[in-house]
């Protein structure tokens, strides 16, 4: 299945092509200092050379903190896995019509000889000419400017990078054109989409773990012995912590006071023992000595059949209008939902919890239709204004709504929203629900 996906970000395709910019100027610039030619004349290329030379370093410098703003530097971890394979397509496999042996996605962009060759030359060929240049530019040419044409060693270094690289160019052009058609991955770097090959499975999971990392929903996972292994920006905020520090590698009794604990302890035991638990009311002690409140989720964690530990999410309620205290502790059976919509408000998403609570058959029953079908015309515009303000960066958490089912039956649920983002942009929204029809107003 192929699916279009805005893979390359704004910055990344600034990047890639100032940079291809630069490396051809600085080749033509330098093989004319070599001599191989005439076009600026000798004095003008050494200062055009120089010119281009620093508008690259600073480029690589905001590339750098790009990659590890951004988490993209994982893109060029190396692994040998598939790494014949690759080679073997691209030798004979390409023209005898052979599948590809890896597919593209915005997870992982490049197949392993890429990795390989791209990670060589960001830690050595590019920093060799870096070097190499600087050394020219700083000690060489001031002290003996009269014999540029005889560098020595560094001179045939920095040739033989600068040959490196334009080799690079070359079979990278080249294998551009070997796409679904010859200007699709050149089409790709000026837009930043391409249709490419998706496993829905593997891309549905990706996606709802980044959903669990961006949502208004606190997420939790603890080991078999108690301890924190993960949580996400969300629980941090909930229980007051400024880093992931505070909390991974703690016991849970942390999060609780003492004349609360026996309870949690209780809970904890039966998720371990391969219980289920949904919408558990609780008072959560903050890191600062504050407390709130939220309801609870938790499922275990199986692995080869046995079950090494307990994750799931937390939704404020702090701050929840309506909620009274009796309502607060009578909350129960209110299996977490997620959902997902794009920036037409086109229901993009859900999964099974959210089709029990809006009591629908099936997936195909929902997706594609507007969020105004789950609400009642007097529900909607308030719906509408929460929908609104998403897309416009904010977040969501503990707002109590009513829902409509599918068989014209309503709930009552608290709702987390956060948006959807795709660079700088807000593409949809995506959240959490947790179930508390079953309450009664005091």
């Amino acid at each position: 299945m192929k699916k279009r996906t805005y893979i390359y970000k704004g910055f990344e395709r600034f990047w890639h092509w100032s940079q291809a910019l630069l490396i051809f100027f600085l080749a033509l610039t330098g093989f004319e200092i070599h001599g191989s030619f005439s076009l600026f004349g000798f004095k003008d290329v050494v200062k055009w050379h120089d010119m281009a030379a620093w508008a690259f370093i600073v480029l690589i410098v905001f590339a750098i903190f790009w990659h590890f703003a951004t988490g993209e530097w994982k893109q060029y971890i190396p692994t040998t896995k598939l790494v014949k394979a690759q080679i073997s397509y691209y030798i004979t496999g390409i023209f005898k019509g052979a599948p590809h042996p890896t597919h593209k996605t915005i997870y992982n962009k490049f197949n392993p000889l890429q990795r390989l060759i791209y990670l060589g030359l960001k830690l050595l060929i590019i920093p060799l000419q870096v070097g190499t240049g600087l050394v020219y530019m700083f000690y060489i040419y001031p002290n003996n400017p009269a014999h540029v044409g005889g560098l020595g060693l560094v001179a045939i270094i920095h040739t033989f990078g600068a040959f490196s690289l334009l080799a690079f160019i070359i079979a990278h052009v080249y294998l551009t054109t070997t796409a679904e058609t010859p200007l699709t991955s050149i089409k790709a770097m000026l837009t930043g989409w391409e249709a490419i090959d998706v496993d829905e499975k593997e891309e549905r999971s990706k996606h709802l773990q980044q959903a669990v990392n961006d949502s208004a929903a606190g997420y939790y996972r603890i080991d078999s012995n108690g301890i924190f292994v993960d949580v996400n920006q969300a629980w941090l905020d909930f229980y007051k912590c400024t880093q992931r520090d505070q909390i991974i590698g703690k016991h849970y009794s942390i999060t609780r006071d003492k004349k609360d604990l026996a309870e949690l302890d209780l809970l904890v035991s039966r998720v371990l023992f391969g219980e289920f638990i949904t919408g558990v009311p609780a008072t959560r002690k903050c890191m600062d000595g504050s407390s709130g409140k939220h309801l609870l989720s938790a499922n275990p964690v199986i692995e080869n059949e046995e079950v090494i530990g307990m994750e799931g999410f937390v939704l404020n309620i702090s701050e929840a209008e309506g909620l009274s205290e009796h309502m607060y502790y009578t909350v129960r059976n209110s299996g977490a939902g997620y959902y997902r919509l794009d920036d037409k408000g086109i229901i993009v998403e859900v999964n099974n919890a959210w089709l029990e609570l809006y009591k629908y058959d099936n997936k195909e029953q929902i997706i594609g239709k507007h969020y105004s079908i789950t609400r009642s015309p007097n529900e909607v515009e308030n719906l509408e204004k929460s929908f609104n303000s998403v897309m416009k960066g904010e977040t969501i958490t503990g707002k109590i709504a009513i829902r409509k089912c599918r068989d014209g039956s309503t709930g009552r649920h608290i709702l987390s929203a956060n948006p959807v983002f795709v660079g700088n942009q807000a593409v949809g929204m995506e959240g959490f629900i947790l179930d508390i029809t079953t309450l009664e107003q005091d």
